[in-house]
């Protein structure tokens, strides 16, 4: 067990990546899958948005007027981009272990790397899953379409996921946004779909008779619509207080959402008439996070000494610190995380009301 050496919170590298590795071994979120990660190096960013309506795209000059006559003027257009600016979102919580915990379990396990590593189970990375499917499911950033008939138990015969599903990508490239594309599916209404006969009718029966309608087969039955994946969000969050229980689902049963997955591409690098590299953004957005988000605030780049406990900046978003608290004898361990799912595009995306009882 550690000496209380300092009074000061000190960066606890090893506990960060103890949170990275945890997230990564949460079954079941598909949160990232849709919101690529994306650092900033501040926590107020400046966006530039090269969208539809501003970048003169899906243009044509077929018309008349674009026809040109020797020696007039070419009709003409205005090269523009929108822009947007973000705030990410500080947050963090702490636990206190008390120094007769750790005494009591010195020789069985580490207690700091085992709440560190509930971080990272149950705090960081059920916090970024929530925080994605509020903005994915939600119809304030994208429309919302009944389904054809209600994803209900008695429907099990008549449910038309297919069809929905084939309905949503049309929308998406009415709206001038071609594949590829993803679902964002609950599990409970997966279920409920792979249950229902014209599911198996048309995976499996015109596929491959005789065989289940699982994931994949309902997948490459859906490939020549523009689908890509078929992401099954099926995690829980406990909800109660302190020493209760209370789970409930992360994803909603009450949409499947459809759309192009966010992804973040580096842009040219530095050119010589001085201009530097930007994120280029495509998709329906980004889970966008204050890189380097250290002690007091201050960014890792602006308070780093190499070779020091400074030299770290938290991957993710995630940053661990822990400081002793003498009056309760215990060691505080302290997560910071700054992640902000932002949606950048909302013609990118479209949800399926399922009707869901």
């Amino acid at each position: 067990m550690p000496a209380f050496a300092t009074t000061s919170a000190l960066p606890r590298q090893e506990l960060a990546l103890a949170v990275v590795e945890g997230e990564n071994q949460v079954p079941n979120l598909i949160g990232e899958k849709i919101l690529g990660p994306l650092p900033i190096t501040w926590r107020n960013a400046h966006l530039v948005k090269a969208t539809l309506a501003d970048s003169l795209g899906l243009r044509d000059i077929s018309a008349d007027k674009y026809i040109h006559a020797p020696g007039a003027s070419f009709s003409r257009l205005t090269a523009t981009f929108g822009e947007a600016t973000l705030t990410v979102t500080p947050r963090g919580v702490e636990i206190a272990v008390p120094n007769e915990l750790m005494l009591d379990y010195r020789n069985r396990f580490d207690v700091m790397a085992f709440f560190s590593a509930r971080f990272g189970n149950q705090f960081s990375a059920l916090t970024k899953e929530r925080l994605i499917a509020a903005q994915i499911f939600n119809t304030s950033n994208f429309s919302a379409t009944n389904s054809t008939v209600a994803y209900t138990a008695a429907n099990l015969s008549s449910i038309s996921f297919i069809s929905d599903m084939i309905a949503a990508a049309r929308r998406l490239k009415a709206a001038g946004e071609p594949p590829p594309y993803v679902a964002a599916i609950s599990g409970p209404v997966w279920e409920r779909v792979r249950q229902a006969a014209t599911t198996q009718a048309w995976a499996a029966g015109t596929l491959n008779p005789g065989s289940q309608a699982d994931l994949s087969f309902v997948l490459n039955s859906l490939k020549q619509f523009g689908f890509v994946d078929i992401l099954i969000g099926d995690s829980y969050y406990n909800a109660g207080a302190d020493g209760a229980v209370s789970l409930s689902q992360v994803w909603s049963n009450t949409y499947i959402w459809v759309g192009k997955p966010g992804m973040t591409a580096m842009g040219a690098g530095e050119s010589a008439a001085g201009g530097v590299s930007v994120p280029q953004l495509t998709g329906v957005g980004a889970n966008v996070f204050w890189e380097g988000y250290t002690p007091g605030g201050v960014t890792s780049v602006d308070k780093r000494v190499e070779g020091t406990a400074y030299d770290f900046s938290g991957a993710g978003g995630n940053y661990v610190e822990s400081y002793p608290e003498l009056q309760t004898d215990s060691e505080i361990i302290r997560i910071k995380m700054s992640n902000k799912p932002t949606i950048t595009n909302t013609r990118a995306g479209t949800t399926i009301a399922t009707q869901y009882s």
